[in-house]
């Protein structure tokens, strides 16, 4: 799963690199700024592993119609097993981080974007003996885009988080100045 996903992000900015420019003559480089709403899963043995709330913004610029970068902060809201039984441990509640982003237009409206980067995970305790601690993760991500016009578009997508193995699935709004 994880081969397959980190495959299709490096194909994606492979593509993006190489792929022509439907946007045309009236591109301008410029500074977007997005929100997003999404579901969580985790594989961990001390959050629930069921599908959680996420929500999340970020700020980016970009740069050409196929490249561009981007500073994000997505909330996990995972819910701790706590149970006396349970062993002590840490699970994912913040994530923040920089990504470099891919985009392959498909024609005026619709393209397919890609994102690799890396960020900070807040790892939070299970238990009051235990101390919060952060996480470097790196993050994929595949998604689909529909511009309305030249400043505002709706996404879906979802990213990968290696090391501390979530899965994000979000909606988001872009607003493109």
């Amino acid at each position: 799963m994880r081969q397959t996903i980190i495959s299709a992000v490096a194909l994606a900015t492979l593509l993006s690199a190489a792929a022509p420019s439907f946007a045309g003559p009236g591109f301008e480089p410029s500074v977007y700024a997005e929100v997003v709403g999404g579901r969580t899963s985790v594989s961990s043995k001390y959050a629930a592993n069921g599908d959680d709330v996420s929500f999340g913004a970020g700020l980016g610029y970009q740069y050409t119609p196929n490249f561009g970068f981007e500073v994000y902060t997505r909330s996990l809201s995972f819910i701790p097993i706590v149970a006396a039984l349970s062993a002590p441990g840490y699970y994912p509640d913040q994530h923040s981080g920089i990504a470099a982003i891919g985009t392959v237009p498909l024609n005026e409206s619709f393209s397919l974007f890609g994102r690799a980067g890396v960020g900070r995970t807040t790892m939070k305790a299970n238990r009051n003996t235990l101390s919060d601690r952060t996480d470097t993760d790196a993050v994929v991500g595949l998604g689909v885009r529909y511009a309305f016009n030249r400043n505002f578009s709706l996404s879906l997508e979802g990213t990968y988080l290696s090391k501390s193995e979530v899965s994000v699935y979000s909606f988001g709004a872009r607003y493109q100045f």
